[in-house]
């Protein structure tokens, strides 16, 4: 399968009132590793707990990268969605993307990013 790289974030404040920095996008981009803590596609940051629930996972992030857009910094992710995904994205249901952060989590305080959503508003 050929995976796509798109935009899920971009630097600056949302509309549920967070504040994406450049600083945490760059580190983001530059520590990621799947292999050691991988970010899951979940459903309007709902994780559920079954396999057969409606907020499964729908895939996962493979890889990240930045790049400077209009002056500002965008976080792209490469992902290997399930076929519940694309399904949901042909039918133009679930087309906007969310991050989850945790600024804290790792020792020397590097954001580590978590979770790629699919909310049904965008949260930028």
């Amino acid at each position: 399968m050929k995976y796509k790289s798109f935009r899920v974030a971009t630097e600056g404040s949302t509309t549920d009132g967070r504040k994406i920095t450049r600083e945490w996008l760059s580190q983001m981009a530059k520590n990621y590793n799947p292999k050691q803590f991988g970010a899951r596609i979940n459903l309007e940051h709902i994780k559920g707990l079954y396999p057969d629930s409606v907020f499964k996972a729908y895939g996962d992030v493979i890889a990240v990268s930045v790049k400077e857009e209009n002056g500002a910094m965008a976080l792209f992710a490469t992902i290997d969605p399930t076929a519940d995904l694309i399904k949901m994205n042909k039918e133009r249901q679930k087309v906007y993307t969310s991050i989850e952060v945790d600024p804290t989590l790792q020792a020397q305080a590097k954001p580590i990013w978590w979770a790629l959503l699919s909310p049904i508003t965008p949260p930028a």
